[in-house]
């Protein structure tokens, strides 16, 4: 067992300072599940910004990896609102501010024309051949690929965008929270850790790997993939 004591230092020891349980089915838990979700994905699109404009200018291999952490933060932002055969659309809980519907929907664009489709100009290839400068002898017959991601202004206000949501979302989640609370502390706690009321994780071998599932509305379990590179609970 793993003791995070007091002082906040980790310390080996027999016994957890916590219990985990899993809150009881309910409508309310299964709201709290859809909405905390959206909070997921938002996590995602907002960290791949920051990691993107935190190394903007500074010449690393981050840097040049900036256009896909923005890609990634774009497809993470749609999947919020997006059609999903699990959840409702964010849209459908929240309403986008009126300040912030045109970069919402130019960010949608972009995901559907640039991002996840190939069919904008934004992404470009041209053939091209290369000629000796002195004697005009062509040396090469190639493909060039230019490409334009969203410009610093734009990737700002996606930022903002996000955070605004987020606070949306916040405000939303925390009454199904407190409700939650109050239901758990009226439950019979101690036989729900006798009884095992926790998580389950499943573990499988990567050749079992695979994308073709349906989660639950309320999940119980969850399904771990490891080779012999990476062991379970690494």
């Amino acid at each position: 067992m793993v003791d995070v004591g007091d002082d906040g230092s980790v310390n080996s020891t027999e016994r957890p300072v916590f219990n985990v349980v899993t809150v009881p089915d309910s409508a309310d838990a299964r709201l709290f599940v859809e909405l905390s979700s959206y909070g997921a994905d938002l996590a995602e699109a907002r960290h791949a910004l920051d990691l993107a404009t935190g190394s903007r200018g500074d010449g690393s291999e981050q840097e040049d990896a900036g256009a896909y952490l923005i890609a990634f933060a774009v497809v993470a932002y749609c999947r919020t609102y997006f059609h999903s055969n699990v959840r409702k659309p964010l849209t459908e809980h929240i309403a986008i501010p009126a300040e912030y519907s045109d970069i919402h929907g130019l960010v949608g664009a972009f995901r559907n024309t640039t991002v996840a489709h190939s069919q904008s100009n934004l992404a470009t290839t041209f053939p091209v051949g290369f000629l000796d400068a002195a004697t005009l002898r062509l040396r090469d017959v190639t493909a060039a690929t230019a490409s334009q991601t969203l410009p610093p202004p734009l990737v700002e206000r996606f930022r903002e965008l996000i955070e605004v949501m987020d606070d949306l979302l916040f405000e939303m989640i925390e009454p199904v929270r407190q409700r939650l609370i109050e239901q758990l502390r009226e439950s019979d706690l101690a036989k729900m850790v006798d009884e095992g009321g926790q998580l389950e994780a499943v573990y499988a071998t990567d050749a079992d790997f695979n994308p073709r599932t349906r989660r639950r509305p309320y999940p119980t379990s969850h399904t771990v993939y490891w080779s012999g590179a990476s062991q379970p609970g690494d």
